[in-house]
């Protein structure tokens, strides 16, 4: 097999092959000069859990925080 026939090949595999959404094949050349392919394992897809984080600045109307010239932990007077 040569480099084209391996590329071939691979595109045909990853169109047709039924392990095609958990794989991939690539031309490989041997120390000899030939060419083979070799089948990849693809890392599992991270499904979506449905939450989401979302970093949001404080209310400013909210009395449970106080405005930073009174708040001792961000440097205003208690």
């Amino acid at each position: 097999m040569d480099e084209q026939e391996a590329k071939d090949r691979c595109t045909e595999l990853a169109r047709e092959h039924p392990d095609r959404e958990t794989h991939r094949w690539v031309p490989v050349q041997g120390k000899e000069g030939d060419w083979s392919i070799a089948k990849i394992n693809l890392p599992p897809t991270v499904k979506p859990t449905g939450t989401q984080t979302q970093a949001t600045q404080p209310d400013p109307n909210d009395p449970r925080h106080l405005p930073p010239w009174l708040d001792p932990t961000r440097g205003g007077l208690a």
